[in-house]
């Protein structure tokens, strides 16, 4: 299942801490805005990790299940960010964008 995940944090060093976490497991689309192809636990699991990052009284994270057979590089104008690489292998058991 594809997740649109994104962030606003208000401190500069846990943004990065977040993100750094983030482009380990999905690929970024914008600058706060990462696309992943996960299970809802494997979601779970990661936004829980991100939360141990942040503080939930300033920063935000969330994830948006995307609809069943929508295309990951979704629909844009304007500049728009290509995906790639078309396939990225996070450890040996996650697999996105498979």
């Amino acid at each position: 299942m594809h997740y649109l995940i994104a962030y606003d944090i208000a401190c500069p060093k846990r943004l990065r801490r977040v993100a750094r976490l983030l482009q380990q497991h999905a690929q970024r689309c914008q600058k706060s805005v990462f696309l992943a192809t996960a299970s809802p636990r494997q979601i779970q699991q990661l936004l829980d990790r991100a939360a141990q990052l942040i503080q939930p009284e300033e920063d935000r994270i969330q994830a948006w299940a995307l609809a069943p057979g929508q295309p990951p590089e979704g629909t844009g104008r304007g500049l728009v960010h290509p995906l790639q690489p078309a396939c990225v292998v996070a450890g040996t058991e996650l697999l996105l964008f498979g």
